[in-house]
């Protein structure tokens, strides 16, 4: 197992993880990230009715290094009528 910190930023702001989870390989950490890029999205339509699709997310491992990264409208299919 390995820990891993998931950042959320949006090219200006960030809001950075400090504590971080141990995942046990990558495959763990990208499922983490999408779930975590939905839920933050979720947060936003819910409490603002609002969907910032400017942000991203970056798992760093703990020597600070960006082991992978996903844009929020990578994590989501947009259904149009």
């Amino acid at each position: 197992m390995a820990r891993y910190f998931l950042h959320l930023r949006d090219g200006t702001d960030e809001v950075l993880d400090e504590e971080g989870i141990d995942y046990p390989d990558m495959d763990a950490v990208r499922k983490a990230v999408v779930k975590s890029a939905r839920d933050v999205m979720a947060g936003q339509v819910r409490d603002l009715g609002v969907l910032d699709l400017r942000f991203h997310i970056d798992a760093e491992n703990e020597a600070g290094h960006t082991v992978y990264s996903l844009a929020f409208t990578d994590a989501l299919s947009i259904v149009m009528p």
